[in-house]
């Protein structure tokens, strides 16, 4: 009877155990699920992110290109509208001209929204209240105050109105892609550390190599938020081109005898689009007008493609060898994890760049579109392009922590030290870790015995095959 009943105890206990260890079983199975469910779902994310950055930065560099070919040709026809002395024409042209500087490349803006909606991107609230902010420091900020007390004068009569009403118009819609390359005219620039995003990165990462490079002295002369030099000033303001996918061409006067001459800026250029010129007229060969021209402080050559260190394969062509305008949009997705409460999610981040290309020919081949300076329609095609040859800052236009950093932080920091800044902003937090000298005394330390480690390695991504260096 005792043995029968300790079978029987056995029996259950054997059968206890089984039942634990299928429990246990599929709750590594279930894990298991979802964890893969999560791998997915942020893959997914990441593709959609980029077919929509991508695919959003094209669109404007699209209307980039139709815009500086349709400026070009505005200038053919200005050639022979003054060649024929109507003036009414010419006046009308130029007018014209002015505006499609800014129409085009904020239709641009507009088109890039509509090729990442379509492409599962949806609005992103924190871009869209920023448009909507700027829109109103538009139309009542510029026409009003600029540097202090001085107004930034219109490119014509009602401009700044316009320009509010186009800004505002994209933002009404919703904006799902920023515009990473933007350059507001407000925008402090320049060389000082405290914009400079690897600052931040350094002091996070103690990454001592960092400062050893760009700025030992950092580590060694700080000793308290007075010592920084005051933040510059904004960069040299060109009001012909707007902020978002500025075209950076810009009018000059210029007399008809001379546009039309053998000089560098000629526009014989012009028979080989199949116009030819009707014979100037004397009286009206040395009259000034405006003419648009690229402006040669940005369309200089690619010197970043022309870097022997960066990861490209092959050569650009003389004739692509330019920067000039380019379109650079960022994009931002959410995925929202299974394995962790319902607040949880990875921020899926995309940036993606476009470059509209193309070229004049002559007798002697191909040339660059700004060989002559004055704007022709010569654009052909649109490519994506690195980021890293792009003219988006690192870190971004959009990237709306490090630009909020920036316009409210640093300025409250720099007068009244690292007690007024914020602990949810990580920018300000690497700020406070700045500030203890101790910390700055452990990177004089080990660069004084350890800065032979210190090499530039080249651009591009190893093994893990992570690079900002694609787009």
């Amino acid at each position: 009877m005792k043995s029968n009943l300790k079978e029987s105890e056995g029996r259950i206990s054997n059968s206890g155990q089984a039942v634990i260890f299928i429990v246990m079983a599929i709750c590594i199975l279930v894990f298991a699920m979802l964890f893969m469910v999560d791998v997915h779902r942020i893959i997914f994310i990441k593709d959609r992110s980029q077919n929509a950055g991508d695919a959003a930065a094209l669109a404007g560099a699209r209307w980039q290109a139709s815009s500086i070919n349709f400026i070009g040709e505005l200038n053919l026809m200005h050639a022979l509208a003054s060649s024929l002395g109507d003036e009414a024409s010419v006046d009308v042209i130029t007018n014209t001209q002015m505006r499609v500087c800014f129409v085009g490349p904020m239709t641009g803006v507009a088109a890039a929204q509509q090729a990442a909606k379509l492409n599962g991107i949806h609005v992103n609230e924190e871009f869209t209240s920023f448009m909507k902010e700027h829109a109103d420091k538009i139309e009542n900020g510029y026409a009003s105050i600029m540097n202090g007390s001085t107004a930034l004068p219109e490119p014509w009569l009602g401009a700044w109105e316009e320009y509010a009403d186009m800004v505002n118009a994209i933002a009404d819609e919703g904006v799902a892609a920023g515009v990473d390359n933007a350059i507001l005219y407000t925008d402090p620039m320049g060389a000082h550390p405290l914009l400079q995003i690897e600052f931040y990165e350094a002091i996070r990462g103690k990454n001592w190599c960092w400062f050893h490079f760009y700025g030992v002295h950092l580590l060694e002369e700080y000793d308290g938020y007075t010592w920084w030099p005051a933040l510059p000033e904004q960069e040299e303001i060109v009001l012909t081109s707007p902020e978002f996918l500025p075209l950076y061409l810009k009018p000059s006067e210029q007399k008809l005898s001379s546009v039309a001459g053998d000089g560098d800026a000629s526009i014989k250029e012009a028979e080989v689009q199949g116009i030819e010129l009707v014979p100037q007229k004397s009286h009206v060969n040395e009259k000034l007008e405006n003419w648009y021209y690229y402006n040669s402080a940005r369309w200089g050559s690619w010197d970043t493609m022309l870097d022997p260190a960066f990861p490209i394969e092959g050569e650009v062509r003389d004739e692509y060898n330019y920067q000039g305008a380019d379109s650079v949009m960022r994009v931002e997705a959410n995925s929202h994890r299974l394995m962790e409460d319902a607040k949880s999610h990875d921020t899926i981040v995309w940036t993606g760049a476009a470059k509209p290309f193309g070229y004049l020919e002559n007798e002697d081949g191909k040339t660059i579109p700004n060989a002559v300076g004055l704007v022709l329609p010569a654009f052909h095609t649109v490519n994506l392009i690195p980021i890293d040859a792009s003219s988006a800052p690192n870190g971004g236009s959009f990237n709306m922590k490090w630009r909020r950093h920036r316009e409210y932080h640093l300025p409250v920091y720099l007068a009244e030290g690292p007690s007024v800044l914020s602990s949810n902003c990580k920018y300000c937090r690497q700020l406070v870790t700045w500030e203890f000298p101790d910390f700055r005394a452990s990177g004089v330390e080990w660069l004084s015995s350890n800065s032979w480690k210190c090499v530039i390695s080249p651009p591009g991504g190893g093994s893990s095959g992570g690079t900002r260096h694609a787009h």
